[in-house]
């Protein structure tokens, strides 16, 4: 005679990214693989000590439930890379103009020219001092805000960068060149370049994108009370359930049988089939359970990440007498 098992599951995605963050500040991302409980993938991102950087969300993703693969998800700003990345970018500036001298002529005319220009880059970077040596006291008080703060800083290391490039200008104009001094600084630009080049690469790695495509969950609690989930996809491309079975049934559940799951708030059933059995027992609801995860084969079916479900494990035929033992060691447990 037929033979089912009737119980009660959770949904869950089939696989999961999440992206934390420890106590220590650090940035914790994991994609655990809800089949077989296992994590497939898990990275983290260490800050030293003193290392200061704003993290924000992306905004969008307030904006729609779903993500896809590859799109950003929050992004880390240093101002400490940035001004690095503006002092590296403005000594190669320098370097490559006096490369470019190096390896021409100057007539007096030309020397002159150079001459004024440095004469006035001096004049505004010394004028562009004075403001922003106003704006950080303003700043300190409380009565500009970051932003204007921080333009005043750049606009200060771009009048520093100028005339640091003006006086080699000049240097370069007055005086001649020696094949050894063009070797080095074509040294010096290469090097450079390659600082450029690394925290350039850092940048790009400030910025986190999304390993899948599925729900934005934002309100997942996180299983390791020192960290904090920040948020959370659920790869929408597949599902599972999670079933508790009565330990006394574990004889008649066995991999690859068919399991019919009603969808809670509709008259839809969903059919999937059992792809693991745990092999420990836990406590649920006072009573000895293992748990049994089906997977759903049928795609767009309305299930959402925590539903709970009604579900029906269909079991291989059972003798009349083994469903009346069945049936007396049910009696006697409840």
């Amino acid at each position: 005679m037929p033979y089912t098992i009737a119980t009660n599951g959770l949904v869950m995605p089939t696989s999961e990214w999440t992206l934390s963050r420890a106590q220590n500040g650090n940035l914790i991302s994991t994609v655990k693989d809800n089949r077989t409980g296992q994590l497939s993938s898990f990275s983290t991102s260490v800050f030293q000590r003193g290392y200061q950087a704003n993290f924000q969300l992306s905004p969008s993703l307030y904006d729609k439930p779903t993500i896809q693969k590859g799109d950003t998800v929050a992004s880390l700003y240093s101002n400490q890379d940035q001004e690095r990345l503006m002092q590296l970018q403005g000594d190669l500036a320098v370097q490559e103009a006096e490369l470019l001298l190096h390896n021409s002529g100057h007539k007096l005319a030309d020397v002159e020219k150079i001459a004024g220009q440095m004469a006035l880059a001096k004049e505004e970077l010394e004028a562009q001092r004075k403001l922003t040596n106003r704006t950080e006291a303003l700043y300190k008080d409380s009565l500009t805000s970051t932003q204007e703060y921080e333009t005043a800083l750049n606009k200060l290391r771009i009048r520093e960068l100028t005339v640091n490039m003006t006086e080699a200008d000049y240097k370069s104009a007055i005086t001649g060149s020696k094949p050894e001094e063009i070797q080095v600084t074509q040294r010096r630009i290469g090097a450079l370049q390659q600082q450029i080049q690394q925290i350039k690469n850092g940048l790009k790695d400030l910025t986190l994108l999304s390993p899948v495509s599925g729900t934005i969950l934002f309100k997942k609690a996180s299983l390791n009370p020192t960290e904090e989930v920040l948020v959370s996809v659920a790869d929408n491309s597949g599902f599972i359930v999670v079933l508790p079975v009565n330990y006394l049934e574990r004889e008649y559940v066995q991999i690859d049988q068919e399991v019919a799951v009603d969808i809670t708030g509709t008259t839809q059933t969903v059919l999937g089939k059992i792809s693991s059995i745990d092999n420990t027992i836990q406590l649920v609801d006072g009573r000895q359970a293992f748990f049994v995860t089906a997977l759903i084969a049928e795609k767009n079916v309305p299930l959402v990440p925590g539903m709970l479900v009604k579900a029906t494990i269909q079991s291989q035929p059972i003798s009349i007498k083994e469903h009346i033992i069945r049936v007396g060691k049910l009696f006697l447990i409840h």
